[in-house]
Order: C-alpha cells, then sequence, then structure tokens
C-alpha cells in the first residue's frame, strides 16, 4: 500500500508540474563565428562556413570581415555575381577597404565589366600602392583592357616590391606574357 500510494503521489507531482522551457544561447561571438566559418570552409563545408559568417555579420554589424569572406566563399564556387554582393555589403561597413575593392574589381572583371574593374583596382592601389597582389590585379584590368603598356609598368612595380613566391611566379609570367608579340 506504501508503495502505491508513493507512486500516486509521484505520478500526481509531475502530472501537475508546469512545462519546462530551456533557452539556449549562443555562447559564441562574431569573431568566433567567424572563425568557425574559415575552419568549415576549408574543411569544405560550404553552408556550414556561409551560416557561421551570416551569424557573425548579424553579430557585430560593423565588421566587414565576415562579408568579406563570404564573398570569397562564392569565388571559391565561380559565383562571381554573387560574391560581388557580399562584397559590397563588407565595403558598406568599412569604406576604404582596399582588400575589398581589389576583390570587387576582381569579381567585376571575371563578369567582364572591364571600366568598373579598373575603378575598382585604381582605387584598391590608391590606398595599397605598396601591395604585390593589388598591382597585380590592377595589372590584369589593364591587359583585360589591351593596355599593354599600363600593364607593364604595373608589373615592373609589383615586382620591385618583392613579393611572395607565389605572387612573385604570377607576376613573372604576366611579364613573360607582356613581352611577347
Amino acid at each position: 500500500m506504501r508503495l502505491v500510494l508513493q507512486l500516486f503521489l509521484f505520478v500526481s507531482l509531475t502530472a501537475c508540474s508546469l512545462p519546462r522551457v530551456i533557452v539556449l544561447n549562443d555562447a559564441l561571438d562574431s569573431g568566433q563565428h567567424n572563425d568557425l566559418g574559415v575552419a568549415y570552409e576549408r574543411r569544405g563545408e560550404m553552408d556550414l562556413a556561409e551560416r557561421e559568417y551570416r551569424k557573425a555579420a548579424k553579430l557585430d554589424e560593423n565588421w566587414a570581415t565576415p562579408w568579406f569572406n563570404l564573398g570569397n566563399l562564392y569565388v571559391g564556387v565561380g559565383q562571381w555575381s554573387q560574391a560581388e554582393v557580399f562584397y559590397r555589403k563588407a565595403l558598406a561597413r568599412e569604406p576604404r577597404s582596399a582588400a575589398v575593392m581589389n576583390n570587387l574589381a576582381w569579381a567585376a572583371l571575371q563578369e567582364g565589366r572591364s571600366v568598373e574593374a579598373l575603378s575598382w583596382a585604381q582605387q584598391a592601389a590608391s590606398l595599397l600602392a605598396d601591395s604585390p597582389a593589388v598591382l597585380d590585379t590592377l595589372a590584369e584590368v589593364h591587359m583585360a583592357r589591351q593596355e599593354t603598356a599600363w600593364a607593364q609598368r604595373i608589373v615592373a612595380r609589383a615586382l620591385e616590391l618583392n613579393p611572395d613566391k607565389g605572387v612573385r611566379e604570377k607576376l613573372e609570367a604576366k611579364r613573360q606574357q607582356l613581352a611577347e608579340p
């Protein structure tokens, strides 16, 4: 009988209790979400990377990096127009970002808009005149526009800056290509 009474008491107490609401808080800050996005991107998990970049951008509405990274994510899969959307969002947050302007130039060039690409590349180069990578993009734009003399000068300038091996090799190849008749 005692067991039945205890069982009755237990059932009646739990049946009448209020439902519990569990609230989960996101313990990660914007930087951690961005870093997680980078990690997912490196592993090839693009959907998860995009989700984390978007969370990072939402958590810190002044930080351009998550939008920039999202633009780079779309460049990686050849979706240039989508990349531009995110680069423009990054530029809205950081209007003087030479890196964003440089990547916008590259995306515009891939979309066949050389006039716009030239404008972005020139703006990036005016902010980072000593960046071989930025100068490489500017040279690429001039090459696309058949402005060989300009491209040659820019490549020579970029090589004078002693770029890292990868950029140096690209610039040397451009110099060879521009020297051919």
